[in-house]
C-alpha cells in the first residue's frame, strides 16, 4: 500500500519545516503528490525544474530561476506548457529565486500552487525529498513486536499468546530498545531499505498478559525507546513439541528468509519451551547475525574444521 498525500495535507504537516509561503493564490490544494510506480514512466516526487524528466514537486533554484528570467515571455510560456504535460502539482522556489509573475499566472490558471521557501536550493530539495521518501513510501502492517537489539532492527513474530511481548519486556530490561508492540508498520523508504515503526496510537505502549497495558516510557525512561529502525532480522517464535523438534537445523546453515514489501529478510525460528532463556537466545541470534553480516559463518567454520580433521586423520 502506498499512501496518498495532497498538497493540503503536506502543508499541514511540513510547511513550517520547509518554511513555505504562498506566492500564488491558494489553488490546487487537493492535488495529489505522486511518485511513479511504473518502470516505463519513472519520475521523482521532487526534483529541480526539468521539462524532460519532470517531477511532482518542481523546485526552482538559482540556476533554474536565472535561466527562466533570460527567456522571452513567449518562450517562458512555452516552457511552462511543456512542464505541465508532466505530473507537476506544485512549484517550490528557493530563497530569493522566484519565477516571473507571468509564470505564476499560468500556474494559477492550471491550479498549480507556487510557494517560496526561506531555504536554499539544496536544503529545500534535500528536505523535501527526505520528507516525501517517508510520506509516500510503500507500507504494510505486520503482527509482532519490534525492537532494536545490539543496533539491529529485530522483528519478533509468532502466533498469538506465544510470548512475544514477554520476550520483548525481558530484552528491554536488559537494555535493548523498544519500538512497537502488537502492530509494526513497515515502510520501504529506499529500494533496499525497509524501516519499522509503531502506529502513532500505540507508541510507547505494550500489552503483557497478566499485567495489561504498560507504558514503556514511564517504566524504563525515554532511553529505552526508539522511534524507528531499519529491519535486519526476523525471529519467529514457535512452540517446541515432538513434531517441530525434528525440523530444526542443528548447524544453522540453512537460513530461511521472509518477504516484507518485496524484500527478503533473514528469519530465525526460535523454539519456545519452559526453562529456555529466550532473551539470551535472541541476543545470541543477533550477535551471530552481526558476525554473518561481517562475513563470518560459524556453521561453515565448523564444517571446514571437521573437513580438516578428517583429512588430517586420513593422512596419518
Amino acid at each position: 500500500m502506498r499512501p496518498a498525500l495532497t498538497i493540503r495535507q503536506f502543508l499541514d504537516q511540513y510547511q513550517p519545516q520547509l518554511k513555505l509561503s504562498f506566492t500564488s493564490a491558494r489553488v490546487g490544494l487537493d492535488r495529489e503528490i505522486k511518485l511513479s510506480r511504473q518502470t516505463v514512466d519513472t519520475f521523482e516526487a521532487a526534483d529541480y525544474f526539468n521539462v524532460i524528466r519532470t517531477s511532482s514537486i518542481v523546485v526552482v533554484g538559482y540556476q533554474e530561476s536565472r535561466y527562466i528570467h533570460k527567456l522571452k515571455s513567449d518562450e517562458q510560456a512555452q516552457l511552462f506548457r511543456t512542464l505541465f504535460h508532466g505530473p507537476v502539482c506544485a512549484i517550490f522556489c528557493s530563497h530569493e529565486n522566484p519565477v516571473p509573475d507571468e509564470m505564476i499566472n499560468l500556474c494559477e490558471a492550471r491550479e498549480i500552487p507556487v510557494f517560496t521557501s526561506a531555504l536554499s536550493d539544496s536544503e529545500l530539495l534535500d528536505n523535501t525529498r527526505y520528507i516525501l521518501s517517508r510520506a509516500l513510501a510503500e507500507r504494510c502492517d505486520e503482527h509482532g513486536v519490534y525492537l532494536e537489539v545490539y543496533s539491529l532492527g529485530v522483528f519478533i513474530t509468532g502466533k498469538s499468546a506465544v510470548g512475544k511481548s514477554e520476550l520483548a519486556l525481558a530484552l528491554i530490561s536488559r537494555g535493548h530498545r523498544f519500538i512497537a508492540d502488537d502492530v509494526t508498520r513497515f515502510s520501504r523508504i529506499a529500494p533496499d531499505v525497509v524501516e519499522g515503526r509503531s502506529p502513532e496510537l500505540l507508541t510507547d505502549f505494550m500489552e503483557v498478559r497478566g499485567l495489561g497495558v504498560v507504558n514503556i516510557r514511564a517504566m524504563f525512561g525515554a532511553n529505552s525507546l526508539r522511534n524507528s529502525k531499519q529491519l535486519r532480522l526476523i525471529v519467529n517464535m514457535v512452540e517446541l513439541d515432538n513434531e517441530s523438534m525434528s525440523k530444526f537445523d542443528r548447524l544453522g546453515n540453512n537460513l530461511k528468509t521472509r518477504r516484507i514489501l518485496d524484500l527478503e529478510f533473514p528469519e530465525i525460528t526460535l523454539p519456545v519451551a519452559p526453562g529456555r532463556n529466550l532473551a539470551a537466545l535472541v541476543e545470541a541470534a543477533t550477535r551471530n547475525h552481526l558476525l554473518q553480516m561481517n562475513g563470518y559463518n560459524a556453521a561453515q567454520d565448523f564444517i571446514e574444521r571437521q573437513r580438516d580433521a578428517i583429512q588430517l586423520n586420513d593422512e596419518s
